[in-house]
């Protein structure tokens, strides 16, 4: 790697300035530890799918999670994980953080190059990875005058996995070694296919044959009068149809179907061991860790919690990994990014109101509509994970060499 006489002065005004230690009332735990940062552009939700990717593959692996500002949430995290705060890029402050967190790899995910924090973990023998990154292949007056000081701290890391080949470009610009970078992707969140007794999806596939199904997840007591008015006008097009729906909370299972019952209609409830069979209109999946079996045998998923304002939802991911065209209403909190995402890719329909439920709903039950929605969002689920299986792979082996240089057992 190059030397840099920037990266020198920034270096010792680094060593002079002192800062106060922040106390760290966590222990680092025994065995291998892998240091994710969130950096600037950087999403802590993709860096939990990474951490419980690095969980599955490596059970004895612990994980360090930081930002910038503040400790982060560790929600989507595996159990394993610890978050603490970045220190502040001064010589004692980095040390005192390395000494004692000693990770075994430090991932920097995001666009930031921390300058002491890179060096000391380098002096260290910590190999270091960025991934994640996006870097303009424009190079602004700055960083012209930062190029040097960049490419010494650049040549300093093991493995270098960017965005997209503009964002390779730009680190080639900067004087990165050309041979440690890698174009991986953006990480971003997915979530992983939900299981399923297969079986038991065997067994109600068969018996719902060539039924037209669609499926309510996690709908909300308020949000019940629309939905059933969105199956009563569908089954105006296709007598046939089941509408399977699981209630926001499990426990008022009874009652839907109770109120389903005074419509007219023929109702069933899985947690009392009742069957879809031909003559039922309604479906009520009132029972636990079965959503993955439901997406399974629905063609269209209707996103309770997103028609009217304060429902919770769940992850549209979860139904765009099992092959459901996803319909959802004007409000994604708390997954705004996600059906962002799904938007973009042309992978949801979208019904504001109780109304345009209904009419897409009827549209959704021809197949072909339906299959292309579930087709977009099925690429953009598998993309996702992909990119998550290829750095979490860079990380594994980063990390398996540093094993075999300690002598450490796995």
């Amino acid at each position: 790697m190059g030397k840099s006489v920037m990266l020198w002065a920034y270096l010792l005004a680094a060593h002079r300035r002192t800062e106060e230690n922040h106390a760290r009332s966590a222990q680092r735990p025994g065995g291998m530890l892998v240091w994710l940062h969130a950096g600037q552009g950087a999403s802590l939700a993709s860096l939990g799918q990474l951490a419980r990717r690095l969980a599955r593959e490596d059970k004895g692996l612990s994980v360090l999670v930081t930002a910038e500002s503040a400790v982060p949430s560790l929600d989507g995290f595996p159990k394993r994980a610890q978050a603490d705060i970045l220190p502040p890029d001064r010589q004692a402050a980095v040390r005192s953080f390395l000494d004692h967190w000693a990770p075994d790899v430090l991932v920097l995910a995001g666009s930031d190059l921390p300058p002491t924090l890179i060096v000391q973990a380098y002096e260290r023998g910590v190999p270091l990875l960025l991934v994640d990154a996006a870097v303009s292949a424009r190079l602004t007056p700055g960083a012209w005058l930062r190029k040097g000081m960049t490419a010494s701290l650049l040549g300093r890391f093991a493995r270098l996995l960017v965005q997209d080949p503009d964002s390779a470009g730009g680190l080639r610009g900067r004087g990165a070694p050309v041979g440690r970078i890698e174009v991986a992707g953006r990480i971003e969140e997915t979530t992983e296919p939900l299981a399923c007794n297969e079986a038991e999806r065997e067994a109600l596939a068969e018996l719902l044959q060539a039924r037209p199904v669609w499926f309510a997840s996690a709908c909300p007591e308020a949000e019940e009068e629309a939905v059933i008015a969105a199956h009563a006008h569908a089954m105006r097009l296709a007598h046939r149809m089941l509408l399977i729906v699981s209630p926001a909370s499990l426990s008022r299972g009874p009652a839907l179907a109770e109120r389903v019952a005074r419509e007219g209609w023929v109702v069933a409830r899985r947690s009392a061991d009742e069957e879809p069979d031909p003559d039922v209109h309604v479906y009520i999946a009132d029972t636990e860790g079965e959503m993955g079996l439901w997406y399974r045998l629905a063609p269209v998923t209707f996103m309770g919690g997103t028609l009217l304002p304060g429902g919770a939802g769940r992850n549209p991911f979860e139904a765009a990994a099992l092959g459901s065209a996803i319909v959802h209403g004007s409000h994604l909190t708390p997954y705004p990014d996600a059906y962002g995402r799904l938007a973009e890719a042309r992978a949801t329909r979208s019904a504001a109101t109780p109304d345009a439920l209904a009419a897409v709903i009827a549209e959704l039950m021809a197949p072909d509509r339906a299959a292309l929605l579930a087709h977009n969002a099925w690429a953009v689920s598998s993309g996702g994970s992909e990119v998550t299986d290829r750095v979490s792979h860079a990380i594994l082996e980063t990390l398996a060499k540093r094993r075999s240089n300690t002598g450490e057992a796995a």
